[in-house]
């Protein structure tokens, strides 16, 4: 037998504050749909959702993971006697190796006009380069 809904009657709904389905009051109705229920365990008043959890979104940035590289495996193929001291006015190429008097030896991952993005084993910097 269908069951009918009517304002004051009971219906199955999922909590927003007991996170379970569990009986509710309707409270409102908009023609045979209940849009506005009463929990009967809490007495929170919340819109009617269903009898369903909700279903979480996830962002598109939370899904994708980055590729985390070490700064061993980026310099491990690489002849670290050959690094070039590190001097604003030379100009380094990227997937370069450099030896910075502070920071060590550094590997260039990118280069982008008179500054390079280099990586160091404690930190990734941004240095400047081709200074005249």
């Amino acid at each position: 037998m269908l069951k009918v809904n009517k304002v004051g009657g009971d219906i199955d709904a999922w909590c927003t504050k007991c996170k379970m389905t569990l009986g509710h009051t309707i409270l409102a109705m908009v023609g045979t749909q209940a849009k506005r229920v009463r929990c009967n365990t809490c007495q929170g008043e919340h819109n009617y959702r269903g009898t369903s959890a909700p279903v979480k979104r996830v962002k598109a940035a939370a899904r994708e993971k980055p590729v985390v590289t070490s700064w061993e495996s980026l310099i491990a193929k690489k002849d670290v006697s050959r690094a070039r001291r590190y001097s604003t006015k030379e100009r380094y190429g990227q997937d370069e190796l450099l030896n910075h008097p502070v920071f060590g030896i550094g590997f260039v991952q990118e280069v982008r006009g008179d500054k390079i993005q280099v990586a160091f084993k404690a930190d990734v910097k941004t240095l400047v380069h081709g200074k005249f």
